[in-house]
Order: C-alpha cells, then sequence, then structure tokens
C-alpha cells in the first residue's frame, strides 16, 4: 500500500491549489522544465496522480531528467487544456524511495504496463512536488482569469500591475489596455485578477505611476 511521506512539513491546499493540480493530471502529458548546467532542458511527462500533499510522476534512473533533478530538486511545470485554460507552476521535489508510488501510478495509469512489464517498471522512480507555487489562467472567459496559489510552505506574489498614488487620474492607461480592466478614479484602478501583465498601461503611463507584476 502507498504510504505518504511524512518527513516534510505537512502540506497546506487551498481550492486553488487543489485546482490548478488537478487540472495538471487531467491534461496529464505536460511540459516539466529543470536546469541542466545552468540552461533550460524541457520535455513531456505525464502526471501520475495528485494528492493532498502534491504531484507526483514517475522517471527512469538513467535519464538526463533523472540526474539533473538530484543535482537541482526544483521544477517548473506547464500545461493547457482544450478549453484555453493554462496552469504554470514551480516547486521543490523529493524522490520517493518507497516502490509502492510507482505501484500506485502504474495502477492509475495502466499504459504504463506496456512500456514496463512486470518488475522492469521498478528502474523507475517516484517524485513528489510536494511544495510550490503558481498560477492557473483562463483564456475561455472575457476578460481571461487569473489566479494565483501556493502551497506547502512557499509564497507567491499577487498578480497584475498596480497603479500607485502617483496617478493623476488623465486617462491614458485606459485607453490603452487591450481587456479595458482599468476603472476611473481620483486614483485608477488595475483589475488585477483579469489583467494581461502585458505592459502597455506602463509604456504610456506620463507619470511613471503604474508597477509591474512582480512574476511568481
Amino acid at each position: 500500500m502507498y504510504r505518504r511521506d511524512t518527513s516534510f512539513e505537512e502540506v497546506v491546499m487551498d481550492k486553488t491549489s487543489q485546482k490548478a493540480l488537478s487540472l495538471l493530471r487531467e491534461i496529464k502529458s505536460v511540459t516539466f522544465s529543470t536546469s541542466n548546467d545552468g540552461k533550460p532542458s524541457a520535455r513531456i511527462i505525464d502526471v501520475m496522480f495528485v494528492e493532498d500533499d502534491g504531484l507526483y510522476f514517475l522517471t527512469a534512473r538513467g535519464k538526463s531528467f533523472y540526474r539533473q533533478l538530484k543535482a537541482n530538486p526544483s521544477i517548473a511545470v506547464c500545461g493547457m487544456n482544450e478549453q484555453y485554460v493554462s496552469v504554470r507552476l514551480v516547486g521543490d521535489v523529493m524522490f520517493c524511495e518507497d516502490r509502492s508510488v510507482v505501484d500506485k501510478s502504474f495502477d492509475l495509469n495502466p499504459i504504463m504496463n506496456e512500456l514496463y512489464p512486470g518488475e522492469k517498471r521498478y528502474i523507475l522512480e517516484g517524485i513528489h512536488l510536494y511544495r510550490g507555487k503558481g498560477e492557473v489562467f483562463d483564456l475561455s472567459t472575457e476578460p481571461p482569469a487569473r489566479e494565483r496559489f501556493s502551497f506547502g510552505g512557499a509564497t507567491v506574489n499577487p498578480c497584475g500591475y498596480r497603479i500607485t498614488d502617483e496617478c493623476t487620474a488623465c486617462g491614458i492607461c485606459k485607453e490603452a489596455c487591450p481587456v479595458n480592466v482599468i476603472t476611473e478614479g481620483d486614483v485608477y484602478r488595475i483589475d488585477q485578477a483579469h489583467c494581461l501583465e502585458c505592459g502597455s498601461c506602463l509604456e504610456v503611463c506620463p507619470v511613471d505611476a503604474i508597477e509591474p507584476a512582480e512574476g511568481l
């Protein structure tokens, strides 16, 4: 039976984090990126399963992917479903010595038995993404919607651009916004949850009253 690792602090998973990891599992085949001697390296990997303590995947010990994670156990994950809802996630991983993670992955993803039949499956190791932060970006809505999340002790920055008190209410930024999410006032306001983070407002502001999004 699969046994969850308890050596790390308990993961706290809010609804947005749960939705994000569930979307990655539904997409299943997503991009996993690592660092390879300071250069980016990406490949498609299947999400094997998701639980309330994070996301699980497999790789073989002979792969460069495995060696890169051993050298630097941090990862970036990105995927988009057919409805144009994307998830991007950066976080930390640990290797699961317990073979039950491999067994559970094969139970939930039977096609794996065709690739690695019988005992041959144990060239694979389970990897647990136990801490992370990211965002869900939904392009199917009008305007698009962005939600940020974190779990396992990670922290994430707020999304969207912000207008400061230096604003003179000239209205130039509102005209420049491609999705019309800037509202008037003594100080104009950007609806950060629907901001594209494109920078159109920043480039035209005559008094430098706009702060860019910080990224994750």
